[in-house]
This record gives C-alpha cells, structure tokens and sequence, in this order.
C-alpha cells in the first residue's frame, strides 16, 4: 500500500550506519535523507543502503536563511534553486523519487518586502527548479510548514495554490500530520482537497513524537490517504519536544528514544493503515427489504 521510510535528521547527530540499523531492525522500507549533497558520499551511502535492504525513498531539504527561495534578492533566489537543483541531483543518483521544498527557512516570520513580492519569487524559483527536476525524473513536494516555523506557505491550500502557479507537472504538495495539526481546521477535508497534487507524507503526533502518543486520528487519516488513492512514501519525522526542530540535527545519545519512537511510529501507522484498507474493501451492507 505504502513505502514506510523515517528521515534521517531527527536521528541527530549519529552515524547513518546506526540509523539504518535501527529502521531495517523494526521493518522499515526505506530511508529519508537529509538535503546535504555537498557531504555525501555516494559509493559509501548505497552501499550502507544495499547492506540493511533499505531504499533512499526521498531528499529531506534543509531551508536555512540562504537557501530562501522566496527572497527578493535575486542572487540569494539564485543560490536556492542552484541548492534544489543539487538535492534533485543527490535524489536521482541514489534512486529517490523525491525533493521536499519549503519556499520560506524556519525562522522566517514575516517578508523583507511585502508577501506578493515574495510569492512571486517563489513560483519562479520553484518553476525553474521544478522544471529541471522533471528532466530528471524526481518530483518536488512543497511542505507547508505551521506559523510558528515560518510564513508564506502555511496550510495545505497555499501549497496547492503555489503548484499549481508553477505549471510544472513535476511539482507538487507533501502532508505532514503535525503541521496540519496546527494549521488546518479539518485535516480530512485538506487532504481530500489536495489530492490530485499529493506526493508525499511525513508523520508524527500533534506532540511531535511518535504517531499514537498523542491525539491526531491516524485512523482516519490513513483511511483517508487509502480513500483518495494515495500510495506513495509515508515519512516518520517524529522529533522530541523542542522549538527549533533543526536543532535536533545536532543531537545525541538519545539511542533509546529513537528506538522507543521508531517502533512505535511504524507499528502504530501499519496497523491504522490495516485497517483502513479492511474497511475500505468491505462491501457496503445490503438495504433491508422492506
């Protein structure tokens, strides 16, 4: 039904040797990695990936003040889509399908200019490197992130609007339960409403841990994902409880969290996905004869 994968930089700072591990251990698919092509080995990296029988399901951007490709600076515009193209780059050399965008960088509050200005850059930002990712065969899924990451693109709906402004066939919208927790007023009606341009999911509770901790229906978001005929990667990206979530790039030592987090995450989402389908395949009851 789906591939399950977990990103890689909510593991922190550990070897990637380790993280692998631990997701082939508890019956993972595959694995997200983080958007960094300048620091990745390839060779090394596939073969990490052959040794655990796990897939490189999709590139996980890292949108930091200079990869802003919304800014009115049209060299700092310049240098983000030149930083898109090197993940849609990175993605086509490890067999990833695809390239996460986030228009706006965690910690962007507001515009340098005016908002219309900055949606503009975007789209042509986004159209330039959407193209060229089409050329390459690897799709971009633009994550609305919550108000309190960023600005710009915040629900489900603003993302659509942006693919759609592209023209681009090859861009497109990615889910994620946590910021919809925020951010959407029904989740079920906003996936119902994006699903022609659906390209991806992350997942993880309105906590920000691991799916079935907190309070988000995975049940009837899974169904919903089974309903609109969703069957691409379903991404954990649970984190632990803090503000920034790029910090926890930079942590370590929490092996047993991560464990704890990964085995639920899949177990959890599996059999809520189980479900739905039972469900779903189920026919409807005949009408009584009256």
């Amino acid at each position: 039904m789906f591939t399950y994968s977990a990103t890689q930089w909510i593991f922190g700072n550990e070897a990637l040797e380790s993280s692998l591990r631990r997701l082939a251990k508890f019956g993972y698919d595959g694995v997200e990695l983080a958007g960094e092509p300048d620091g990745l080995e390839t060779e090394a990296v596939r073969a990490e990936l052959e040794r655990h029988g796990l897939a490189c399901t999709s590139i996980c951007g890292i949108y930091t003040a200079e990869r802003d490709l919304s800014h009115p600076d049209p060299a700092i515009r310049a240098g983000a889509v030149r930083y898109v193209k090197a993940c849609v780059d990175m993605a086509a050399s490890l067999g990833a399908s695809v390239v996460i965008v986030v228009p706006t960088p965690v910690g962007k509050h507001g515009p340098v200019t005016t908002r219309q200005e900055e949606w503009e850059g975007a789209v042509a930002s986004l159209r330039e490197a959407g193209a060229y990712a089409e050329s390459r065969g690897i799709r971009l899924a633009i994550e609305a992130l919550n108000r309190f990451e960023t600005y710009l693109v915040n629900t489900l709906e603003a993302a659509d609007r942006l693919a759609d402004e592209t023209g681009v066939a090859s861009v497109g919208v990615m889910a994620d339960l946590f910021h919809m927790n925020i951010e959407e007023r029904c989740s079920i009606k906003a996936l119902r409403a994006i699903a022609p341009r659906l390209m991806h999911v992350h997942i993880a509770d309105n906590t920000r841990e691991a799916a079935g901790l907190g309070q988000t229906n995975f049940a009837q978001a899974m169904r919903t994902l089974v309903e609109i005929g969703y069957r691409g990667h379903v991404t954990m990206e649970f984190l632990p409880r803090i503000s920034n979530p790029y910090e926890a790039a930079a942590r370590s030592g929490d092996g047993d969290v991560f464990d704890e987090f990964a085995r639920q995450s899949i177990d959890h989402i599996k059999r809520m996905t189980a479900q739905a389908v039972s469900a779903v395949a189920e026919p409807p009851p005949e009408r009584l004869r009256t």
